[in-house]
């Protein structure tokens, strides 16, 4: 157990803090940016201004940044930054954000970042992750029962990329300790008052003879304040003494229901709706108790301002609000009990003595340790200790230097072999073929990062994984791609262009890395079309790279150029050999996914079948319609078909080798890897032919083609082929001819020239910029 807060001394922090160092000796002053959601009336703005106000100009170069400029509270500060999430967390415009705070706090040269509530936690500490900030601080100002799960283990994930973690409530510590955000990362400061809060001020409203005032101050956007239990509570209290006046300070959407409320309960004439009010030491001067009816709170700013001002306060017994009060510096009550606020209540308004001798414990109590000085020292002192465990120095440009005479540094970002697929299979490849070459050096970056331990569960549940992931992602790329000459991205279509290749790219960008897209999907004219915001991608890349003609032609209509590079065919995994006589084994290799149509493959087996009774089809995949084609087979009362499931690098060969004919029924297509495998197993293959199929396979040269969609043309060739015996020799030779351009050997050199000419693009641009100074 951690102890608890003495009569003079502030909460403590689940981590005590060593001594600071007085200052980090640079002679400049750290950049230390501060980010808030809005300067609404909230209380954590109130606390964001104060401190960003208070900070010592000499010891620390202050810059201000917020997601949404408005609200009171800004008013004073000049320049400060916006940075607009358009309305969610995580959209693509939220994505741009980030990576637009990332460039500013990297031209800064920023050496603390400091979030103050959930959506600046958000956002922020991955900027800063991406900027490599050298201090990343987050902030935990409420108890987090409020958000929702899925808001709760995202901030957490946040939360963990920090170096520390400032929470105004040993409650709200607490809660990050059950979350497993470890107990070193957090500290418990609490908020500042400043010294006005504690002046003698002239009443906002006049002091009547024999009148008694209960006030609550909270903005009225959430029904948590409790607005409704602090009215219930008055009307109770309005029926036992008529000599009350019941004070609402805020103003917000809940308002208008508010005002009806009271209407209902008979005391309108009793209650004074006051609005939003900057005088708040003013209103508190008028009031004789102060209630806070919260449902939840971390450490309220309206009870320490109470406090200050030597007003008692009758408060619910949640989060963070027993380490304030105890029975000689107000009163708790159990929360959701409005009989309990208004006997609360009562045994104060009865007791003008009691009301003296509280508010005065209360008052010596805020003085003692919630002072914004003595807040704002503790801030500071976290700050240099940071700095100095981080050995921060003012940042330097390190000059750059020509790197002719060694290897390209290229890194492959592509998805990773946790799931098997045709970019995973290839970029695998790649680096396994570039390993020991002496013109590059290639490392990897996953575009899906497995999630700590603690959230491994939402593995399973897509939404949340990718939501979880992308932070991992991005600080993986900042990481990663620092010591590298090219960002080679492998590039999908639709959402994971978004989530994957435009974050690599962005961040390469940033980096001022040369940036290659290699776009490998067949739904390239589909996704350009409904995704505009893609196009303006690929032109600003330095290099667009894709395995097909086809593709360069789809890209032409959207005025993008792109060069091809075709796939690889690891030949070591196969086994070429001329099949005679072809039996009737067939073999399809693509997933159970809609646009591969393996329900047309089984449809076409069924007439093979009944011409070769002992026919076999293995369906080597897996995919979500996989229970459907099942359910085909079983309908078609079919024998011979195996499904063997996903293959790994090592098994795939050893269903080429023991089938004689590849059969593919795709509607949408790119260069199918499955293809080309074929061709190099000496597999005959039949298959649609898809808008890119004519790319890669010619009719009766290298394969037999059909229309899409006609599983009985696709059976028909089948059958052609186990009939003529020289034409499957024949189309097989060919096609093994014909994989000789996707072997290593050929493909390294083209992908070498693509490399090089980027270097040599960059170094021409260093000597022209070299000339120019």
């Amino acid at each position: 157990m951690l102890p608890a807060p003495s009569e003079t001394s502030a909460p403590t922090t689940p981590v005590q803090s060593s001594s600071a160092p007085e200052a980090v000796s640079t002679g400049t002053p750290p950049p230390v940016f501060l980010m808030i959601n809005s300067f609404e009336t909230g209380g954590s703005e109130r606390q964001f201004a104060a401190l960003a106000r208070s900070l010592d100009r000499a010891a620390f170069d202050v810059h201000l940044g917020c997601i949404q400029n408005i609200g009171p509270l800004g008013e004073g500060f000049r320049g400060v930054a916006q940075f607009g999430l358009g309305g969610s967390l995580y959209r693509m415009q939220s994505v741009k954000t980030r990576l637009r705070l990332a460039r500013q706090l990297r031209r800064g040269d920023i050496a603390i970042a400091h979030a103050f509530d959930f959506y600046t936690n958000l956002t922020l500490v991955p900027a800063a992750r991406l900027a490599r900030v050298p201090v990343v601080i987050g902030s935990q100002r409420q108890l987090g029962d409020l958000l929702t799960p899925a808001q709760s283990w995202a901030q957490a994930a946040v939360l963990r990329l920090c170096d520390r973690v400032v929470c105004n409530s040993q409650a709200a510590a607490d809660g990050l300790l059950k979350q497993g955000i470890s107990k070193r990362k957090l500290v418990v400061i609490g908020n500042g008052l400043p010294d006005s809060a504690f002046a003698e001020t002239v009443p906002a409203l006049a002091r009547r003879s024999g009148v008694l005032r209960v006030g609550m101050i909270a903005r009225m956007n959430a029904r948590y304040k409790n607005h409704h239990g602090f009215l219930s509570a008055a009307a109770k209290l309005a029926q036992r003494q008529s000599n009350l006046e019941f004070v609402l300070v805020g103003n917000g959407p809940l308002r208008t229901e508010l005002e009806n409320y009271a209407r209902d309960l008979g005391i309108a004439d009793r209650v004074c709706f006051l609005g939003d009010r900057q005088d708040i030491p003013a209103i508190l001067a008028s009031l004789d108790v102060s209630l806070v009816p919260s449902d939840s709170e971390s450490l309220s700013n309206v009870i320490l301002e109470s406090m200050a001002a030597g007003v008692p306060v009758v408060a619910t017994a949640v989060g963070g609000t027993p380490e304030l009060l105890n029975d000689r510096r107000g009163v708790l009550v159990p929360p959701n009990d409005e009989n309990a606020l208004s006997i609360g209540v009562e045994q104060l308004l009865k007791d003008g003595s009691l009301r003296q001798r509280m508010g005065s414990v209360s008052r010596e109590f805020a003085r003692a340790n919630f002072t914004l000085d003595a807040i704002r020292s503790r801030y500071q002192d976290l700050y240099r200790e940071l700095l100095e465990q981080k050995n921060w120095r003012p940042a330097t440009r390190k000059a750059r230097r020509g790197r002719s005479n060694s290897p390209i540094r290229v890194a492959l970002v592509a998805p990773s072999l946790r799931y098997v697929g045709g970019q995973a299979v290839q970029a695998d490849l790649f680096l396994r073929s570039w390993k020991g070459d002496r013109d590059v050096s290639a490392s990897f970056v996953a575009v899906d990062p497995a999630l700590p331990s603690a959230l491994r569960w939402a593995e399973r549940v897509p939404g949340l994984r990718t939501m979880l992931r992308e932070p991992l992602y991005f600080f993986s790329l900042w990481r990663n791609l620092r010591d590298v000459d090219i960002a080679h991205i492998f590039s999908a279509s639709y959402w994971s262009f978004l989530l994957a290749p435009v974050p690599a790219w962005a961040v390469a960008r940033l980096r001022g890395k040369k940036t290659i897209i290699n776009y490998r999907s067949g739904e390239a004219r589909d996704h350009l079309q409904r995704f505009r915001s893609a196009v303006p991608v690929l032109k600003r890349t330095d290099r667009l790279v894709v395995p097909s003609g086809y593709l360069v032609d789809v890209f032409r209509e959207f005025g993008l150029c792109a060069e091809v590079v075709p796939n690889v065919v690891d030949l070591s995994q196969f086994c070429f050999r001329l099949r005679n006589p072809l039996r009737p084994r067939l073999v399809c290799t693509r997933g159970f996914h809609s646009y591969y149509c393996i329900d047309a493959v089984v449809r076409a087996f069924a007439e093979v079948q009944k011409a070769y009774p002992d026919a076999h089809l293995d369906l080597v995949g897996g995919g979500e319609l996989e229970d459907e084609v099942r359910a085909l087979v079983r309908d078609l009362k079919l024998s011979g078909v195996n499904f063997a499931g996903v293959a790994s690098r090592q098994e795939i060969g050893s269903f080429y080798d023991r089938a004689d004919i590849f059969i593919n029924a795709s509607r949408l297509d790119n260069m199918p890897v499955s293809v080309l495998e074929a061709f190099a197993s000496g597999t005959p293959v039949v298959t649609t032919a898809p808008e890119s199929m004519p790319y890669i396979v010619e009719h009766e040269r290298t394969g037999l083609l059909s229309e899409v969609g006609d599983a009985s043309k696709l059976a028909q060739n089948v059958i052609r082929l186990l009939r003529d015996s020289e034409l499957a020799n024949r189309l097989a030779t060919n096609a093994y001819e014909e994989s000789r351009r996707y072997h290593w050997s050929a493909v390294r050199e083209q992908w070498l020239s693509v490399y090089r000419s980027l270097i040599s693009q960059e170094e021409h641009g260093l000597v022209s910029a070299a000339g120019r100074v």
